[in-house]
């Protein structure tokens, strides 16, 4: 596999006032291949989503480095940045943050009519495709008040599908559903997946990780171990590898 993602040495610190610093990412190295399914996991505090904030661009490190794709994002303007995020990257956080003086589709299609690369008739088809793809094609002219947790997280999927990014990032995705949506979240996600698309993403959840490829694990800011789990196929082998995981976990003290 070809490497998509890089951190070296990456650092971040917080200043909350004289004397006063928080040092949250401590000389974090990660190396993401393309086309894989990363999970990272860690108690509450450990910077898991502030090494995905500054690995994706969407928070300055303090030092370090992050290449994307071989391009160094300490050396980008913000503009450049933001473009790159904005074709690149995809994003899928705990609570989806939706315009609702949008109908579901409007809100979905916004992303792409903004980075102006193809027709709006491509973008439209596109979004129908990806509504179809997920299961919610009959929620096209719905307000986002219409949809339930796990419908609004298959709009979000959409959302941050719609520019076909070279990675999806996640934010806790299942963290505010039940485990059946949950679930069923994690299975569109391992198709999309498999379908090419490199996925990392932050979770608590032991159930949602064993779908994952490699488990990272932090602690205090630093990435301390790592468990390689393998590509998940779906053919019952669940059961397998989340005790494999949870036997990890204990072992970390987690």
């Amino acid at each position: 596999m070809n490497k998509l993602l890089e951190t070296v040495d990456l650092n971040k610190k917080f200043v909350l006032g004289k004397d006063n610093e928080q040092h949250v990412l401590k000389d974090v190295d990660v190396q993401i291949e393309k086309g894989e399914f990363v999970s990272v996991m860690g108690p509450s505090g450990s910077g898991k989503s502030t090494l995905l904030y500054n690995i994706s661009g969407m928070d300055r490190m303090t030092s370090g480095s992050v290449v994307f794709d071989g391009q160094e994002l300490s050396c980008l303007a913000e503009e450049e940045l933001s473009e790159l995020r904005l074709t690149e990257m995809g994003f899928i956080f705990q609570h989806i943050h939706l315009l609702k003086n949008l109908s579901i589709f409007d809100n979905i299609i916004l992303s792409a009519y903004l980075a102006q690369d193809r027709s709006r008739e491509r973008v439209n088809q596109r979004a129908d495709e990806l509504m179809e793809r997920v299961g919610i094609a009959e929620l096209a002219n719905h307000e986002v008040t219409q949809a339930s947790g796990g419908q609004l997280q298959r709009v979000g999927i959409c959302r941050a599908l719609i520019n076909k990014p070279a990675i999806l990032f996640g934010d806790e995705p299942t963290g505010a559903l039940n485990s059946r949506a949950a679930g069923e979240i994690m299975d569109l996600l391992a198709e999309i997946n498999r379908s090419g698309t490199t996925i990392m993403l932050v979770t608590h959840n032991a159930k949602v990780a064993a779908r994952t490829e490699r488990v990272l694990f932090m602690l205090d800011g630093k990435i301390v171990s790592e468990r390689e789990l393998g590509k998940y196929t779906g053919n019952g082998e669940i059961k397998a590898r989340e005790e494999d995981l949870s036997s990890w976990l204990l072992d970390l003290g987690f």
